[in-house]
C-alpha cells in the first residue's frame, strides 16, 4: 500500500500587546482581560507533513529547551481538532523552527496552536468556520483565538471576546529581549493578584490614535498590569527596565503580554541609532526589529 504525502510550510507569527489590563481573580480561577494585541513580522516556521494513515503527531524542534511530548501546545491543537471532528488521529509530523523568544510574552506557542489549528481544518476540507475555530483555539489557550484571525484587535473576556481594531501606526518595532531572563505567565499572574495599587491603559484613546497613527498620545496612555506586578518581585527585570530607560533617556518601554520582552516604537530615522546604542549598552539581551502587520 502506498502512503501519500501531503507536506506544508507554513509560518505563524508572533504579537505584541498595545496595553494590557487585567482584572480580578474569577470564582474559576481565571482572569478576565483587556488588550490590544498587534500582529508581528517575526515568525516560527512549522515544516507540517500529513500522512494518509492512522497514526499520532511527531513534533522536532530547532530549540532543544521546548518540549516535543504531549506538554507543547501543538498536541493540544491536534487532540482537540480529532476529538471534536470525531475523525480517527492520522500520522502528522511537525519541523518547529523557533524564531520566536520563549516565556517572552509574545504568544509563540499560542500562535503555532493557532496556526496548526487553521491548516488542519483546511487540510480536512474546512470542517468549521472561523467563529466555531476560535471556540475551539480557547480549549487550548486563552491566545489562542487571536491567531485565528490574526489581525490588531481588542481581547476581552478570557481572550474569547474579539473586535478588530484600525491599525494605521507607521513605526517600527524594537524587540529587547533578555537571553537568560524568562517570566512564565503564572509568576506574572501571582504578582498581580498581590499589587496594592494598579494603573489602568485607556483603549479608548489607544484605538483612536492606533487608527490616525498618532504615537506619542499612543505612548501616554499604554500600561500592563502585568507588568506592574512582575516589577515589584522580579529584581531581573526591573534592573533591566531600569537599564533601558538609562540608555535612551525620554524614550518609553512597554513590556508584552506576562514578559519578559519589552518593546519601544521607532521611526525610521531613529532605528540603526537606536538599536546600536541597545546593542552597545545593555548586556545579555536579542534585539528584533520588526512591524506590526494588518
Amino acid at each position: 500500500m502506498r502512503i501519500s504525502l501531503n507536506k506544508y510550510k507554513i509560518f505563524s507569527n508572533a504579537k505584541i500587546n498595545i496595553g494590557l489590563n487585567v482584572f480580578q481573580k474569577e470564582s474559576d480561577g481565571y482572569h478576565n482581560i483587556d488588550s490590544i494585541m498587534a500582529p508581528i513580522d517575526l515568525s516560527d516556521e512549522m515544516d507540517i507533513t500529513f500522512y494518509s494513515e492512522l497514526g499520532d503527531l511527531k513534533i522536532d524542534c530547532s530549540d532543544k529547551n521546548i518540549p516535543t511530548d504531549e506538554r507543547n501546545i501543538l498536541y493540544k491543537a491536534y487532540k482537540v481538532f480529532f476529538e471534536k471532528s470525531k475523525k480517527e488521529k492520522e500520522k502528522i509530523d511537525i519541523f518547529l523552527k523557533k524564531n520566536i523568544p520563549f516565556e517572552a510574552g509574545l504568544g509563540g506557542g499560542s500562535s503555532n496552536a493557532g496556526f496548526f489549528l487553521k491548516l488542519l481544518n483546511k487540510h480536512y476540507g474546512n470542517i468549521y468556520n472561523e467563529e466555531e475555530l476560535e471556540e475551539l483555539a480557547m480549549k487550548i489557550g486563552s491566545d489562542v483565538p487571536f491567531f485565528i484571525k490574526n489581525k490588531t484587535a481588542r481581547v476581552g473576556g478570557k481572550g474569547n471576546k474579539i473586535e478588530l481594531v484600525e491599525n494605521n501606526l507607521k513605526d517600527s518595532i524594537i524587540l529587547i529581549k533578555p537571553l537568560d531572563l524568562g517570566v512564565s505567565t503564572k509568576e506574572a499572574y501571582e504578582s498581580f493578584d498581590n499589587l496594592k495599587e494598579v494603573k489602568y491603559a485607556d483603549f479608548d484613546k489607544i484605538i483612536e490614535c492606533l487608527k490616525i497613527n498618532n504615537r506619542i498620545i499612543l505612548e501616554n496612555n499604554i500600561e500592563n498590569v502585568l507588568e506592574q506586578g512582575i516589577l515589584e518581585t522580579n529584581i531581573d527585570i526591573k534592573m533591566l527596565r531600569m537599564t533601558l530607560s538609562s540608555v535612551i533617556p525620554g524614550k518609553k518601554f512597554f513590556m508584552s503580554g506576562s514578559g519578559s520582552t519589552y518593546y519601544t516604537f521607532v521611526t525610521e530615522l531613529e532605528k540603526s541609532q537606536i538599536e546600536t546604542r541597545l546593542n552597545t549598552f545593555v548586556d545579555k539581551v536579542k534585539i528584533i526589529i520588526c512591524y506590526t502587520i494588518n
